[in-house]
């Protein structure tokens, strides 16, 4: 995030040797008509870098250390860019309401301004695009289409930057340096339009077998028809399945299989109506996966003394890693469940544990032992020093126990999770 916004006040040191800052601050229109170009310019590299956050790069999500991670920060930076973009104009029109209040008026008529217009429709779309995304409940798919109009929002703020006449267009470098990022995030959105559906990269494979593992719980096997997607355990893809039951919606799910397989895996648990519908899907339904992505395997992590902790279907990485797990390390897995008869593969876990006695699992029942917590984990795995912690489950579980151990003064470098809730 330091680097992100080390690029996005670039500009601003730049605009600064523009023009003498005495001139810049000399009365109320010049403050906040200068207070204004500066939320613009770093609004809009914050915009650019947003869209590029948002095209599913491996290499971003090699370098946050997991996609999760890269859209917890695209959520942040996208407020932050919208905030700025949004009191850009309201700043920048104070000057014509010192003139009078038709001349500010006039700043906001569409058609009249071309550059101003699109500055405006671009507002726009970003002021309802978010309202659908913070005060609207939508489905997941309808969600998705609609957020996709957001890079329409910043094509109409780059011709915006582009035609207006302002600091950007009086000064070559500030105006390579803006554009760079606009058509960097330009390329990027066309990229993944290349590849998401003209060349298709995506890897085939079909649905071979249906298990459910309880009322809520089922598992899909599935087949490749061409080249494999090799992955780290405890990785994820994203899933789009051809079935008239699923639908084509691509959602993202944690690999339960081992790496070693030939055949993917995955475990779903009946959340909502997208995933109550898998159990109706068939033999031979096609699946297209996008991935694998993610940061969250043992592998990844240099310290062979860990602690694992899933709550509920958190499980299904965890599974993953411990079917393939390599036996230098020492592992202590707690897996907590409402109640036992919601616990999947546990027969599995407890024949890995008995072959392996440096991988130990423990069940919680919370319906029997009360809420997992800290203290307990600390005590049955004889303390917490010289160990990471991996956590996978309900956000409001993550967090509970994250500040739990950081109050335990284990350092948060060493806490490590996958958040599912992007």
């Amino acid at each position: 995030m330091a680097i992100v916004f080390i690029l996005s006040f670039i500009p601003v040191f730049i605009w600064i040797f523009m023009e003498p800052l005495a001139l810049r601050f000399s009365d109320l229109n010049s403050i906040t008509t200068s207070i204004g170009q500066i939320l613009g310019l770093v609004g809009m590299v914050l915009f650019s870098i947003n869209i590029i956050l948002a095209g599913k790069l491996k290499l971003l999500d090699k370098y946050f250390k997991g996609l999760d991670k890269v859209y917890v920060n695209h959520g942040k930076i996208g407020s932050i860019a919208f905030s700025m973009l949004l009191f850009h104009p309201i700043l920048l029109v104070i000057k014509y309401l010192l003139i009078s209040t038709r001349e500010a008026a006039l700043f906001f008529v569409p058609f009249i301004n071309m550059p101003i217009t699109w500055g405006i429709i671009s507002l726009l779309l970003m002021i309802l695009l978010i309202a659908f995304t913070f005060y609207i409940k939508l489905k997941y798919h309808v969600w998705e289409i609609s957020h996709k109009f957001m890079t329409l929002a910043f094509v109409f703020a780059v011709l915006h930057t582009l035609f207006i006449s302002s600091d950007v267009s009086r000064n070559l470098f500030l105006r390579y340096y803006i554009f760079f990022f606009a058509f960097l995030a330009i390329f990027v959105m066309v990229r993944k339009f290349i590849f998401d559906y003209i060349i298709n990269n995506k890897f085939k494979y079909k649905v071979v077998n249906l298990k459910e593992l309880n009322k809520d719980i089922v598992e899909i096997e599935m087949t490749p028809l061409g080249k494999k997607m090799d992955f780290l355990s405890g990785q994820f893809a994203f899933f789009s399945f051809f079935s008239e039951a699923v639908g084509r919606e691509s959602h993202p799910f944690s690999i339960s299989s081992s790496e070693k397989d030939n055949n993917l895996k995955i475990t779903v648990k009946s959340l909502g109506d997208y995933t109550k519908s898998f159990k109706n899907l068939k033999l031979n339904d096609g699946v297209l996966i996008d991935g694998p992505y993610g940061h969250f395997s043992y592998k990844n992590i240099l310290n062979k003394n860990q602690i694992w902790i899933a709550g509920g279907i958190g499980i299904t990485p965890f599974y993953s890693m411990a079917s393939n797990l390599d036996k230098d390390y020492n592992i202590d897995f707690y897996c907590s469940v409402k109640e036992e008869s919601e616990a999947v593969y546990t027969k599995e876990l407890q024949e890995i544990s008995s072959i392996n006695p440096n991988f130990k699992y423990y069940l919680w029942d919370v319906k029997e032992k009360g809420y997992i917590n800290a203290d307990l984990i600390s005590s049955l795995s004889g303390g917490l020093d010289g160990k990471d912690i991996l956590i996978c489950g309900p956000l409001a579980f993550m967090d509970s126990l994250k500040n739990q151990f950081t109050s335990l003064e284990v350092d948060i470098n060493k806490i490590h999770n996958e958040n599912f809730s992007f």
